[in-house]
């Protein structure tokens, strides 16, 4: 690939996709060469902001404009159909988590995209915030001895007749499924940053997950990694919160706040910050991903680890941009197929758990 700006093309304009665009224009590296979206209204307006042609299909962009990524932001259900035609038409292919929600689409997507010699990235974009990239050399570095224990937890709502869930455009119905911070849609993230960041992969899992159209119950789910760690996640988005108000912390950037996408300022209180606690045999750490700060504690006390001010969205662009890198040097994806393949085995896992009642191995 040449060294002028590369052309992309924007498939899928929802909320994630600001903070995308947000990101991705400050890069100089990448030039945005179309948006497409099946909502015309929607399409238009972002069409006009950024000046550049607006479509309402994948289909349709690529009889007018050939880009040379095509960054899959759209519907789950959606993500298939769109990186066939992306692949099909040469271009290389930069996913939002999850790939799909059924292993079938997903080995079709890495195989349509083999098939035409184009890279497929998986869009693991926590693997690019600050706090998760220190935190891995932290660990790495055994300051808080081997890792016994990780988890997240995010118990949170205005109560179940307030509840929405993620629309069945994205899950189909009776499909694996649930709300924005759910164990499908957002537990995802986890599974791919827990044996990323402890360097040990999930052997075997406990738990359940929600499902499109139906009522929507607490999801957990217990992780043994295969060096003896144990990882736990739970989630409920139809409940009230139980923090109490003096239990959250000042972000040092901008953050993603559910139901409305990445705002608020640096110096903002965020009384329910999501957070990953790490516990080692020598100490532990508390990631506030999206709040960008992070805490080391040790026998002799806590104290805060300062990462870089490049929150959210930033982590968008330079995921983006090793993206492009690569293909510059003729590299494979830094985060291939394979890795969104893999937490979908374990989400999968999870589901098959909870009609089997047992502990399940994850599949690779």
């Amino acid at each position: 690939m040449t060294k002028s700006p590369v052309p992309i093309a924007i498939v899928g304009l929802g909320m994630v996709a600001d903070g995308h665009i947000s990101a991705y224009r400050e890069l100089p590296d990448v030039r945005i060469a179309a948006v497409v979206d099946p909502r015309a209204e929607r399409t238009r307006e972002v069409a006009e902001k950024l000046s550049v042609p607006g479509f309402t299909s994948c289909e349709e962009m690529l009889r007018h404009v050939r880009p040379a990524i095509g960054c899959v932001l759209s519907t789950v259900a959606s993500h298939r159909p769109n990186t066939e035609l992306l692949a099909n038409a040469g271009a290389h292919v930069l996913c939002e988590k999850p790939m799909t929600n059924n292993l079938q689409d997903a080995l079709a997507m890495a195989q349509v995209c083999e098939r035409n010699g184009v890279q497929f990235m998986y869009g693991s974009s926590y693997r690019y915030l600050p706090t998760i990239v220190r935190a891995r050399e932290l660990i790495a570095s055994g300051v808080i001895g081997d890792v016994v224990l990780i988890e997240e937890r995010g118990v949170t709502g205005a109560g179940a007749d307030k509840f929405k869930p993620m629309s069945t455009a994205h899950y189909p119905e009776g499909t694996p499924g649930g709300g924005g911070f759910g164990m499908f849609d957002h537990g995802v993230h986890l599974l791919d940053i827990f044996p990323w960041i402890i360097g040990s992969p999930i052997g075997r899992v406990l738990g359940r997950g929600n499902y499109s159209g139906a009522k929507m119950s607490t999801e957990y789910a217990v992780l043994e990694h295969e060096n003896g760690a144990m990882g736990w996640l739970v989630y409920d988005e139809a409940t009230v919160t139980s923090d109490m108000p003096w239990e959250g912390l000042f972000a040092s950037g901008i953050t993603w706040q559910h139901g409305l996408g990445f705002g608020g300022d640096p110096g903002q209180w965020l009384k329910e910050a999501a957070s990953i606690r790490v516990h080692g045999t020598k100490g532990a750490l508390r990631i506030y991903y999206y709040a960008n700060r992070m805490f080391l504690s040790l026998p002799e006390g806590t104290r805060e680890i300062i990462v870089p001010a490049a929150a959210a969205p930033t982590h968008f662009g330079r995921q983006l941009q090793t993206f492009v890198e690569a293909l510059r040097h003729s590299n494979d994806a830094p985060v291939g197929p394979a890795t969104g393949i893999q937490a979908l085995q374990t989400l999968l896992a999870i589901y098959r758990s909870a009609d089997s009642r047992r502990w399940e191995t994850v599949e690779r």
